[in-house]
């Protein structure tokens, strides 16, 4: 076929950069090819492509079946050349996922497929089993697995295969597999992130460069993909190592294949994953910048069909097109570090001041204090005695909360003011042989921590103070939210988890009190309680209040231990009486005395529904404003703050940024009913909290003088 005549059969530039495919099967007789780049959309007639079902690719072999012939074969894009399988059984089967030692046209290549056989009629599992043969034979080595060994990603290197099956790695040895023996190991692989708590987690398999790397993609149920993690294994001591990035690659997934190729090559941005979600309600194309852990995604019109893995990435091997440049402007540095009652920034000018500050006026200062910057405002209280015994009265006249993420595995943070998009670099303060991986919970400046080995620490990112917790066991699936009454070096500080037990929802609580060496544990099993998938519980009044999954209240007493679920308020719902479980984002806060829950659909950008309670009448009474104030909303946590200008008045603050070069936060207007911008449009941090800045010092003992 002449080349230009194969050309014309796609789109054009569709071997310079990566694709999305779709094919229909007998329900359509052209191809649907997306670019993932501009979500633009080509529907192209493929003869080699008609009537057959795509299940994945591989070095610019797409792997399909054809509907009428139950046939399996590889499809080359580039010469249109194929390469078929050996027949396969013809029961109902279903592949949940292959691999190749190497490209399908290499004489020695090995194909493996993993599946189910079906019992006729419905979707009961009769059989699991694995099948594999070199690539040019007639026959099938088949080989049973055991009935719990589930499987959807895999992949092959050095003569093995690994694969992922409940919190284990297994690893087959290629060669046993031809002759019909099944010669494995196991390899434990890191218990899953849970805060905020997820009901699904997509574990993927890619093997790049010779290493193999496990991807946890986090959601809530048929909601959209909330976080994600990345381990790489090193195969010379099974040991899984959390990384947090992938250098010069990037990774392009579907649910049944992987690709990892020179971002350089394929003209994109490196260190980058996309994703093709198909778990959720409306089609997302996600990518993950690791640079700064953040991601973006953007909607597709990849169409629902019977066969959900009908579409995969193509990406060429070259593309003459050159990676754009996508340096970030670069952020301002803060270094904190309390020496010599200083805070030292990267560049200090020098100022002569004609009289002392400490005769300015306290109202005066109070005045100016809004409209500093955080390292102005870090030291504003190092300028002067008075000014700095003067410090906890003025910070509470209005304190505004910054957006902090972290941006790498090493205990570097961001902060960004969420206005101005002014952006800091400050390091959380943990001790160096704790290795972060989330942040819970965030209060009166300090935040709670969570590392590796699951120890906790609550930690004032700004001065730099520490406090250790003791270690939580339970912190799997059932563990639901976590918060603290006051400023943790308080006496009087209360720190509450609690878990829920997934097979009857009874409920833990575990209290803590500053100075004391293990939880509390409060077991109940009278008032049943499941808790909503993605907010923290909130201290109001004295006592704990627990959302639930269908708008109900759960209240704890920290006093008297005691638990119980109201039966008012009655639950609240967006639509069709819809626990808030994937489809909804649903917060919980206090707004001038009052508590208040929001709530705000996931998939598309429509009005928010805010409930202020009514405790006469233990009513949820809708909001359609709250003039004079802010509400900066995330599931960790919540805040609503007096507005420090009228223009922010009657807003919501989101923990997603905009692109470029300025990060201001997405915010929804209750007035105008309207988003500034589509979520689109926006990068969100994998892990975040709004921090309410602490501008107080560690220790008074050194005291500056003016």
């Amino acid at each position: 076929m002449a080349e230009h005549k194969k050309e014309d059969m796609f789109p054009s530039n569709f071997f310079y950069q990566p694709w999305i495919i779709q094919c229909h099967g007998a329900n359509k007789h052209t191809t649907t090819f997306i670019d993932p780049m501009k979500a633009n959309i080509k529907e192209k007639e493929i003869v080699e492509m008609q009537g057959k079902l795509c299940l994945g690719c591989i070095d610019e072999w797409l792997f399909l079946k054809d509907e009428q012939s139950k046939e399996y074969f590889f499809l080359n894009l580039h010469s249109l050349s194929t390469v078929h399988l050996p027949p396969l059984p013809k029961e109902n089967i279903i592949f949940t996922s292959f691999s190749l030692s190497s490209s399908p046209d290499h004489p020695n290549c090995t194909v493996i497929l993993t599946g189910e056989i079906l019992e006729d009629g419905n979707y009961n599992v009769i059989e699991r089993f694995l099948m594999c043969c070199f690539i040019r034979e007639d026959k099938w080595n088949k080989l049973p697995l055991d009935e719990d060994f589930i499987t959807t990603t895999d992949v092959m290197l050095d003569g093995k295969l690994y694969t992922c099956t409940f919190g284990q790695l297994v690893v087959f040895d290629v060669q046993s597999l031809l002759t019909g023996h099944v010669d494995t190991r196991t390899i434990p692989i890191p218990m899953p992130i849970q805060q905020p708590r997820n009901d699904m987690v997509q574990e993927q398999l890619v093997e790049s460069c010779g290493c193999i790397y496990l991807l946890r993609l986090y959601r809530y149920g048929g909601g959209p993909t909330i976080n994600m993690d990345i381990y790489r294994l090193d195969t010379s001591s099974d040991k899984w190592l959390r990384v947090d990035g992938i250098g010069e690659r990037v990774f392009f997934l579907t649910s049944m294949s992987c690709i990892s190729v020179c971002a350089k090559d394929v003209g994109v941005e490196c260190n980058c994953i996309y994703y093709v979600s198909f778990f959720e309600s409306e089609r997302r194309i996600y990518k993950f910048h690791l640079d700064d852990h953040t991601m973006s995604f953007s909607l597709t019109p990849i169409e629902n069909t019977e066969y959900e893995s009908t579409f995969c990435w193509f990406v060429p091997k070259r593309s003459q097109r050159m990676i754009a440049d996508s340096s970030a402007s670069p952020s301002k540095v803060l270094n904190v570090a309390w020496e010599d009652n200083e805070v030292v920034e990267k560049k200090i000018m020098s100022r002569k001041v004609s009289r002392p500050w400490n005769d300015l006026p306290m109202d005066l200062l109070e005045l100016l204090l809004p409209h500093l910057s955080l390292v102005d405002s870090l030291h504003l209280f190092t300028v002067c005695k008075e000014w700095n015994l003067a410090s906890d009265s003025i910070q509470k006249v209005k304190t505004w909360p910054w957006l902090m993420y972290r941006e790498k595995l090493d205990g570097t943070c961001k902060l960004i003011d969420p206005l101005d998009g002014k952006e800091y670099t400050t390091r959380a303060g943990l001790p160096s042989s704790a290795f972060p991986t989330q942040m819970l919970c965030s209060k009166d400046g300090w935040v709670i921590m969570l590392d590796v080995a699951n120890s906790m620490f609550i930690v004032n990112p700004l001065n730099q103070d520490v406090i250790i917790l003791p270690s939580l066991e339970e912190f799997d699936d059932g563990f639901c939210g976590i918060t603290f009454t006051s400023v943790p070096t308080s006496p009087d500080c209360v720190v509450m988890g609690f878990y829920t037990n997934i097979r009857d929802d009874s409920i833990y609580f575990y209290k803590w009190r500053y100075g004391e060496e293990d939880w509390t544990i409060i077991y109940d099993e009278e008032f049943p309680f499941r808790a909503a998938a993605n907010t923290n519980p909130v201290f109001f009044q004295g006592e704990l209040y627990c959302l639930g999954e269908s708008g109900e209240l759960g209240v704890f007493n920290p006093v008297e231990d005691t638990w119980m679920v109201l039966e008012k308020p009655k639950s609240v719902y967006m639509d069709d009486e819809v626990p808030f479980r994937g489809t909804q984002d649903c917060y919980l806060l206090e707004l001038k005395g009052d508590l208040v829950s929001v709530f705000k659909n996931n998939y598309y950008d429509n009005d928010i529904c805010i409930f202020t309670l009514d405790k006469m009448k233990m009513e949820w009474m809708p909001v359609k404003e709250f003039e004079g104030w802010t509400l900066f909303l995330d599931p960790r946590s919540s805040f609503a703050k007096p507005s420090p200008h009228k223009s922010w008045s009657n807003k919501i603050f989101f923990t997603a940024f905009q692109y470029g070069t300025s990060k201001t936060c997405a915010t929804y207007c209750m007035e105008s009913r309207r988003y500034d911008v589509h979520f689109s449009d926006t990068k969100k941090p994998f892990d975040c909290v709004w921090l309410e800045p602490s501008l107080l010092r560690k220790s008074l003992t050194d005291e500056p003088s003016c």
